[in-house]
């Protein structure tokens, strides 16, 4: 049965493109992981800071002072850090990826024209054999 569509009816999504070999990474995402990284070291760092002033001083407000200016510098330094390493390490993973997903294509490719020069019936049973044995070599590779 067809049914009109209305306000209830769920949004139907038609995408023209293949999305199955995109590049996953996401450098915003590796971002974000690295500034948590750094800010739960400069947590702990202000928390071990405040434990160790508060036997030092009269009170914990002096002592939290204390922690968050350790957690402060903590971050200063230890933020450009990761954040510098997640770039790397996200560069890296695309690169990667990339050639990952491209020689996915090109294995595709290769093995729809394979594919249809089997099925073509113009080539004799040797060229076909070759052709599968040649497949069957970058496969193996």
């Amino acid at each position: 049965m067809i049914r009109p569509v209305d306000a209830l009816a769920p949004k139907v999504l038609f995408k023209g493109q293949d999305y199955a070999l995109e590049n996953p990474v996401n450098r915003k995402f590796e971002k974000r992981l690295a500034l948590l990284n750094a800010g739960s070291i400069s947590v702990i760092s202000g928390a071990v800071m405040t434990a160790i002033a508060r036997s030092y001083t009269s009170s914990w407000k002096h002592a939290s002072w204390f922690g968050l200016g350790a957690a402060l510098i903590t971050m200063m330094f230890a933020g450009p850090r990761f954040l510098y390493k997640a770039g790397i390490r996200a560069y890296r993973n695309e690169k990667e990826m990339d050639v990952f997903t491209r020689e996915k294509e090109v294995q595709k490719k290769l093995l729809s024209d394979v594919n249809d020069a089997i099925d073509n019936n113009k080539n004799d049973l040797a060229s076909k054999l070759e052709n599968y044995s040649k497949t069957k070599l970058k496969e193996d590779d």
